[in-house]
């Protein structure tokens, strides 16, 4: 084959297979993303239907259905029935369950009284591990969780009628939990107390974080290989990696899989997280949750649950395995091991690399600039990233607020990686261009300043920009110094490949498997070598491959973390830099980079264009309002209160008008310590709050009984001492409170009941603060009323919620006073 050593050649070439490459993989990544068509109900009986699961969510997510509500209780009872009526052995788990949350100052406890609800489709031997199958039915006020998680509940009828006449050698048991949205509660109590939790070999749950999107599986419980090579054989198109597990594994929140998965049970997690916009809001209804979403998860889970239903045996393993889905719809699980192996390779290619550089001044100079490249890659994505979205009005965005960004979030999603293409490619035109220094250098120094235009001040956006300046000046120009400067990324990637296998192998998949293919890339792309055209398109090949694994994991990360964090997108797309750098010399000059870098930066800026000035459709994407009525009759302070950072035009209203100007107040009892609040009249309301005080001679204990009024669907209660108390009960348990002297301990209890929570303490202790919140569903009827809401505004979280305070103190021998 004719060599591509010349200049025309290497212009004609290499340069448009690169970028078609990068084109390749940018779109396998993005259709990747897609979710399947959905089922009819007219299909097998033995196959998994979206249609036929979607018609349980008529009376699922029919309303908002929080823990202790009358609503839940409807959703619980439908439940029953439709087990009963499919042939499966129901139970109803009534208890309570408590469980701590938070830390420092934020630390507290959380309880409940819970319902579960157990369905048994029994196996040939009852004493075999059995397999759980595991969704939560409550909701969040104000939402109908169509997806979170309706869509786990839905998905676990259709499987458990898809089972029915299945061989079965063991039992299926079916837990729909209750009050996981206020602490885990409902799963903390079945696997406390209920008689098969003993018996439970394999845990799947299924989760939502959105309305749309694939099912991720985005965790694992311990000992995971062999389920997880079970899994890989049987799933259709599966999504997951290990790296999601180890970042959730670090993040304040769980799901119910958190309390199997801490006792050691093996397991997996699911959830869909596209379209987070919906995420416990009003609009996360069945006409808003995607079917090909239910379609998906459905069509994962339960050829799985049917092989480990069927099988004698349980697929077990001490190990844990790293997993990934790849390019083309499958995944791998390997052993932990294997990364030494992808380390291996990366240093025999480097030795290679080390025989070809020279090793003068300015050999090792290139090496230098290789070195750099990692942190000047990173940098520059992750400035030009936060510059863009704080522009865009993101800079302090989250799900209550900025909503119009978030609607736009795909387009958003496209723009912010079509710009980090682009600021690798330029990256690409300055390694090749000494000149290009001091325009680079310029314009990372105005992005920095740049980024303080909107939303304040930016000491990370300033200091970004001084590193991106100082990086791209020595860089500039080094890519005449080939193999060196190769030899100092490769090295880079082979360090951080090392780091990562021996601290936290889990997240090989990004940041020690693209090590193989820049090896590759190198090996076959020298520098100052003739090239043969199948060496190029075999490096076209390998670059395309590993760049639609790595822009699939940056789409994962943007939507998980992305809304909030959209520096994030860096660590995938350095290595793309990494990837970029072996072509970089043989299409010798930077003026085709340069090029293709700036059509693609325009194309990014007129998507993100599209995605800050069209205006969201406020029927699908409506405003979030919210507004309590706060009482306190002890002390005659009536408020009206929002704790949404930003005040709408309703809110306003909503809060007293014109008439009284919002100013910021703390309620400590409720745990609010800064809400928008204006006073209010003083009207009739349920309760009070009551506080019953008693001594037990027999064991020295203080006893406070809290009473909330009737109707009360969340009973907030803080206690302080002087002193530590030891020994403090909730209900007969021991629970972590009053453990610090001097600070507040906090206990928020789901639907008390009419005999309220008991609290036992030594009574020699010393005197206790206490002070309650008992929150009733509804506006009160003396209070004025609520400004009417149009369509375009729906109400959120504890909206339009009642709010009655007391307080008391307890002193020694329960005396109060």
């Amino acid at each position: 084959m004719s060599a591509l050593r010349s200049s025309r050649g290497v212009a004609r070439y290499t340069l448009p297979l690169l970028l078609l490459s990068i084109v390749i993989a940018a779109w396998s990544a993005w259709s990747a993303q897609k979710t399947p068509p959905p089922k009819p109900a007219t299909i097998a009986t033995t196959e998994f239907s979206a249609a036929r699961a979607m018609q349980h969510l008529s009376w699922i997510a029919a309303e908002p259905h929080p823990t202790g509500s009358a609503a839940a209780a409807r959703v619980r009872d439908q439940l029953v029935n439709h087990l009963q009526q499919a042939g499966l052995q129901v139970s109803v788990q009534r208890g309570q369950a408590a469980a701590e949350y938070g830390s420092g100052d934020g630390r507290g406890v959380r309880a409940a009284n819970v319902e579960n609800v157990v369905a048994v489709l029994p196996g040939r031997d009852r004493s075999l591990p059995a397999v759980l199958l595991m969704a939560h039915y409550d909701t969040v006020p104000h939402s109908p969780g169509a997806a979170d998680d309706g869509l786990g509940v839905a998905v676990m009828l259709e499987i458990s009628r898809a089972l029915q006449n299945d061989l079965r050698q063991r039992d299926v048991v079916f837990l729909f939990t209750d009050a996981e949205e206020a602490g885990l509660l409902g799963a903390r109590a079945f696997f406390a107390s209920h008689p098969l939790s003993s018996r439970i070999g394999t845990v799947v749950n299924l989760e939502a974080r959105g309305s749309s999107g694939r099912a991720v599986l985005f965790e694992t419980g311990p000992g995971n290989a062999a389920l997880l090579g079970t899994f890989a054989k049987l799933a259709p198109q599966p999504l997951g990696n290990s790296l999601t597990g180890f970042v959730y594994r670090y993040m304040p929140n769980g799901t119910d899989f958190t309390v199997p998965a801490q006792k050691g049970i093996p397991g997996l997690n699911f959830a869909i997280i596209g379209s987070q916009i919906d995420y416990h809001a009003a609009t996360a209804s069945v006409a808003n949750l995607d079917p090909g979403s239910v379609q998906h998860m459905g069509a994962q889970v339960l050829p799985l649950v049917r092989r480990l239903a069927t099988s004698a045996t349980l697929p077990t393993s001490t190990q844990d395995a790293i997993y990934s889905d790849l390019p083309g719809g499958w995944m791998i699980s390997v052993p932990v091991w294997s990364g030494w192996c992808v380390l291996a390779f990366g240093l025999l290619v480097l030795v290679v690399v080390a025989r070809r550089a020279t090793f003068n001044l300015g050999g090792w100079r290139g090496v230098v600039s290789g070195v750099a490249w990692w942190p000047l890659a990173l940098l520059s994505v992750a400035l030009a990233v936060r510059v863009s979205y704080r522009l865009l009005g993101g800079g302090d965005a989250t799900l209550v607020n900025n909503r119009d960004l978030l609607a736009a979030f795909s387009t958003l999603a496209a723009g912010e990686g079509l710009l980090s293409i682009g600021v690798v490619v330029a990256l690409g035109a300055l390694l090749a261009c000494r000149a290009a220094r001091k325009p680079a250098a310029a314009l990372a120094l105005l992005a920095g300043a740049c980024a303080s235009l909107r939303g304040g001040f930016d000491v990370i956006g300033l200091v970004l920009g001084v590193l991106v300046a100082l990086l791209a000046w020595t860089s500039a120009g080094t890519a005449a110094r080939g193999e060196s400067v190769r030899l100092g990324a490769l090295l880079v990637a082979w360090i951080i490949g090392a780091v990562v296998q021996v601290l936290a192998p889990e997240l090989a998949p990004l940041l020690l498997w693209p090590l193989l293919a820049v090896a590759a890339v190198v090996w076959l792309l020298p520098a100052h070598a003739p090239l043969s055209a199948l060496r190029v398109l075999a490096a076209a090949v390998i670059t395309a491959f590993a760049l639609a694994h790595v822009f699939h994991f940056a789409l994962q990360l943007f939507e998980a973390i992305g809304f909030g964090t959209p520096e994030v997108l860096a660590l995938p797309f350095a290595w793309l830099a990494v990837l970029l750098l072996p072509w970089v010399r043989i299409a010798e000059g930077g003026r085709g980079f340069a090029i293709a870098a700036l059509v693609t930066l325009l194309a990014a800026a007129g998507v993100l264009a599209a995605a800050s000035f069209t205006e969201a459709d406020r029927t699908r994407y409506p405003e979030l309002s919210q507004v309590l009525f706060v009482a306190d009759p002890d002390n005659q302070h009536y408020h009206r209160v929002s704790s949404l950072p930003q005040l709408s035009d309703w809110s306003r209203r909503a809060l007293g008008g014109a008439q009284a100007e919002p100013a910021r107040l703390p309620i400590p009892a409720m745990d609010l310590t800064s809400v928008w609040a204006t006073t209010a009249d003083a009207i009739a309301v349920p309760g009070p709050v009551r506080f019953e005080r008693s001594y037990d001679a027999d064991t020295g204990q203080a006893i406070l009984r809290v009473l909330a009024p009737a109707g009360t669907r969340e009973l907030r209660v803080r206690l302080k001492s002087g002193a530590v108390v030891r020994n403090v009960q909730l209900q007969g348990e021991d629970a972590p409170l009053l453990d610090e002297a001097g600070r507040w301990s906090r206990l928020r209890w789901q639907a008390p009941g009419p005999d309220g929570i008991e609290l036992r303490w030594p009574a020699d202790s010393g005197p206790v603060e206490v002070q309650a919140a008992a929150g009733i569903d509804g506006w009160p009827k003396d209070a004025a009323p609520l400004p009417a809401r149009s369509a375009h505004i729906v109400p959120w979280s504890t909206s339009d919620m009642t709010w009655i305070l007391g307080a008391t103190r307890v002193s020694h021998e329960g005396g109060a006073r």
